[in-house]
């Protein structure tokens, strides 16, 4: 029987393609798993981390463990932390990043409660199935980097529908894909963000099941914060329509996103978007073969127009459940010259990538 697509793509974000957690320890309601992986992966010129954009090759790290406990019959209490670490790129690098730490109450019928670090609502239950690649994949879509601080969310599925909701408490420095706007970088001092994601998933269709999800969310900036208070708030639009499932077999899928900036001098005012279409198959051997078209639109209300397009390429083969290797590609189909000035983001340049992963 096929799992859900839900429970697909959340596994897939959470577990981060891991195999299997190890079980550390099991015993009266109370568990304990661990998981990980090690990976090297070789870069293309214009794709590595080194300042002269050779050829290179990087080597990364993950650990995570899953917490849970039965507090009765009906209540258990959970806990995340997941971490990068040394990413072999310098001594600055060589250290612990946190990606996840979150705690919660799962109330089993009645939905789940859980506050830390991670992403919003509209990520988790709308726009990560389009998130199916290891490096060039995500460029049309604008969640699937913004693990914030200070986040609460409260989730619910039951008869296919799924839904969530989160809360974001004010922080500084926190990551908003898209806040391109003079020099921000994508990060803004955040007053308060929220975000809510309804989706709905069909029984089997053929070869799986179909997923309907849409979502809406909304921040406010601290306007004496980075960027000398450029931004004052963003309005977030998101929808997606998936099909099938990443394990085994054909999967499809299209996700569209936008953005709506508002700045303290309205004439500044922007908006991106983008689209993400995926056709992917699975085989029972292990290989996997995953492609599509990738379109990211930066428009000034009272300025230029630019557009990123890009087709990713990527095949996978999992050689055992706990070791796979895979190569990658993204190929420009028509970005504009000043797209990069623009937004930061150079996707004019054709780019690869192969690697080896040991998860656990």
């Amino acid at each position: 029987m096929k799992k859900s697509l839900l429970a697909l793509a959340v596994a897939s974000v959470a577990m981060s393609s891991v195999a299997s957690a190890a079980t550390v320890y099991d015993k009266d309601g109370t568990s304990l798993e661990m998981y990980g992986r090690v990976q090297a992966v070789v870069y293309s010129n214009h794709a590595s981390d080194n300042s002269y954009d050779d050829t290179g090759l990087t080597a990364t790290g993950r650990l995570g463990f899953n917490m849970r406990t039965q507090l009765n019959d009906s209540i258990a209490a959970f806990a995340n932390a997941e971490w990068d670490v040394a990413d072999g790129n310098g001594a600055d690098d060589d250290s612990f990043d946190v990606r996840r730490l979150y705690v919660g109450t799962d109330f089993g019928t009645y939905g789940k409660l859980q506050a830390g670090r991670f992403e919003d609502a509209i990520y988790w239950n709308v726009t990560s199935y389009s998130d199916v690649y290891e490096d060039w994949g995500c460029y049309g879509q604008f969640g699937d980097g913004d693990k914030r601080d200070g986040m609460i969310m409260y989730s619910w599925s039951g008869y296919g529908v799924n839904f969530m909701a989160t809360y974001g408490t004010a922080k500084d420095a926190q990551n908003v894909e898209g806040a391109w706007a003079g020099g921000a970088k994508e990060t803004l001092d955040l007053d308060n963000a929220y975000a809510v994601a309804l989706g709905y998933t069909t029984p089997d269709v053929f070869f799986g099941p179909i997923s309907i999800n849409v979502g809406y969310g909304s921040a406010n900036v601290q306007n004496n914060a980075i960027n000398g208070g450029d931004f004052d708030s963003y309005d977030n639009y998101a929808a997606s329509l998936a099909w099938g499932s990443t394990d085994v077999g054909p999967y499809l899928a299209a996700v569209w996103n936008m953005r709506d900036f508002n700045m303290v001098k309205s004439a500044d005012d922007y908006t991106v978007q983008g689209v993400e279409a995926v056709v992917a198959y699975g085989f029972e051997n292990g290989v996997s073969i995953r492609t599509g078209y990738q379109w990211v639109n930066n428009d000034e209300d009272n300025g230029k127009s630019v557009d990123g397009q890009i087709i990713p390429v990527y095949v996978n083969y999992n050689v055992t459940p706990n070791f796979n290797v895979w190569a990658e590609a993204r190929f420009d189909v028509g970005t504009d010259d000043d797209f990069d000035s623009l937004t930061g983001y150079d996707l004019s340049e054709n780019v690869y990538s192969a690697g080896a992963r040991y998860s656990f």
